[in-house]
């Protein structure tokens, strides 16, 4: 019999005025290093809306509010996130960073999808940790955007 477990990262709880914030690189053509690689797969939209969702889930109520969204370490520094893919759609599987600015934070460095068991492409883990080391160097090179090309909604 398998039994499976929950692993709980040790990310600080948000309480009071503290809210969660979701950024994504911002890479050297000034475009939003997520969003171009979500198109650069053709990711589906009913894919970048589950995916969004999820972000927003985690800047409602921290990562905790979804369990195994992210998880890891995979590298130092680095976590993976999980959006599943329904069949004949790619299991997308973002580098992301807590922080690395504030407490309450995380940033989404770099794409990678699953495929076989294989992370693609095979160096995402570095090229994540050294966008990381960009963002703590200059803040600016990340912004708050959606994924899914729309409007917020109200939540």
């Amino acid at each position: 019999m398998v039994k499976h477990t929950v692993q709980v990262l040790p990310f600080p709880r948000a309480s009071g005025p503290n809210k969660w914030r979701v950024f994504h690189f911002v890479n050297h053509r000034n475009g939003n290093e997520i969003v171009e690689w979500l198109d650069r797969e053709k990711v589906s939209g009913a894919q970048r809306g589950k995916f969004q969702m999820l972000l927003d889930l985690v800047q409602m109520g921290g990562p905790e509010s979804v369990p195994q969204f992210i998880q890891g370490p995979v590298a130092k520094d680095i976590y993976k996130a999980k959006i599943k893919g329904n069949k004949g759609n790619v299991q997308l599987r973002p580098r992301v960073c807590h922080g690395p600015i504030g407490q309450f934070e995380f940033t989404f460095l770099c794409g990678a999808i699953e495929k076989n068991n294989k992370d693609i492409p095979s160096n995402c883990n570095k090229l994540a940790q050294d966008f990381r080391t960009v963002v703590i160097n200059d803040p600016n090179r990340r912004r708050i955007e959606r994924v899914d090309n729309s409007t917020p909604s109200k939540l």
